[in-house]
């Protein structure tokens, strides 16, 4: 497997309220994923079919702004909002942007605590045997006031709080 491309994009280098009208209903994992997977692809030959493009999304812990979001809207107001439950799943942020980026390979959704990131890598590279480019984003969006809990029980998790790190891998 060979890195042909990076990037990290955090939470502070984008402005929600002024994105494409097609992330009205994004969460906040799903425009840092979007946003950054979309300048590495432009390191894909043009000529190279989408479908030939695998994509995995790692989380450690998955939608945690909208989880909290739709917990507290149904407490509030005992009405459950589709729309931040649907987006609260784990693979809503993979295919938010497997649609937005016209990705039509192999996709996966890796969240396994400590082990996301290790095991995000090798799902990589077993896709790379029925692709010829891999793309990888690891996306962990938690709220402001729950960062230093989350660092504090979680220290593993300090490098990947807020940001997005994307790779681009390609057959070695």
């Amino acid at each position: 497997m060979k890195l042909i491309a990076k990037k990290e994009l955090s939470v502070s280098e984008i402005n929600m309220d002024n994105l494409d009208p097609a992330f009205r209903r994004a969460s906040v994992n799903m425009v840092l994923t979007t946003l950054n997977c979309e300048e590495l692809l432009k390191n894909i030959p043009q000529n190279i079919s989408k479908d030939r493009v695998s994509f995995v999304v790692a989380t450690h812990f998955g939608e945690v702004s909208t989880t909290l979001e739709f917990l507290s809207t149904y407490h509030e107001t005992h009405v459950p909002r589709p729309i931040l439950f649907q987006n609260s799943l784990h693979n809503s942020t993979l295919g938010f942007a497997s649609i937005h980026l016209g990705l039509t390979g192999p996709a996966m959704t890796i969240s396994c605590d400590r082990e996301t990131e290790s095991s995000a890598m090798q799902m990589c590279e077993s896709l790379l045997t029925m692709t010829d480019y891999a793309l990888l984003c690891l996306v962990d969006s938690i709220p402001q006031g729950l960062v230093n809990y989350y660092v504090e029980t979680y220290p593993f998790l300090k490098p990947f709080v807020n940001k997005s790190t994307c790779y681009l891998f390609g057959k070695a």
